[in-house]
């Protein structure tokens, strides 16, 4: 299984934040008691943003090591597991049926946690930045990083600038 997809950019859409919310029940399940919190994050989190049409959620844990019964009840969703993908301290899954979804799971008030959910806040009190950045994501695409890890990193550079920017406004 390759994490390398093709990818598009789209306007912002009204019903992200509902298919979150559905999908949240679902997982909240699937984790039961080893997942101690579970959010929106990524750019369909953030009101008004284009982004790719994929929620992105992030799911916390006190360990990464996932029972069996979990990475079960994942893949009876319809979700793929890729390990890390490339990303230590993540644990990456997909679906790709209606509606897509990503999930990132990482330790609760970890790295990854505070840093995804820094970046999203920061953009949600900050519309000229998510205008900046949904402009750099359609740059991305036009300019033909049309697959996953090549859009990836067409974008890093910024995502790094956002997160530089989030740490100094959250102080």
């Amino acid at each position: 299984m390759d994490p390398d997809e093709r990818v598009t950019v789209v306007p912002y859409d009204e019903q992200w934040p509902l298919l979150f919310e559905m999908e949240k029940e679902k997982l909240r399940r699937v984790f039961a008691d080893d997942a101690v919190d579970i959010r929106h994050f990524g750019s369909t989190a953030v009101p008004g943003m284009a982004a790719k049409p994929i929620i992105d959620i992030l799911v916390g844990v006190g360990t990464l090591e996932l029972d069996s019964a979990i990475t079960n009840r994942l893949a009876e969703l319809g979700y793929e597991g890729f390990g890390e993908a490339g990303v230590p301290g993540r644990l990456y899954f997909r679906k790709r049926r209606e509606h897509a979804y990503n999930l990132a799971v990482v330790i609760r008030n970890g790295e990854h946690w505070t840093n995804n959910l820094r970046i999203r806040d920061y953009l949600r009190r900050n519309p000229e930045a998510a205008r900046q950045y949904s402009e750099q994501k359609m740059n991305a695409i036009r300019s033909g990083h049309t697959t996953l890890l090549a859009y990836s990193d067409a974008k890093a550079g910024c995502v790094a600038r956002l997160l530089e920017l989030a740490k100094q406004d959250s102080g």
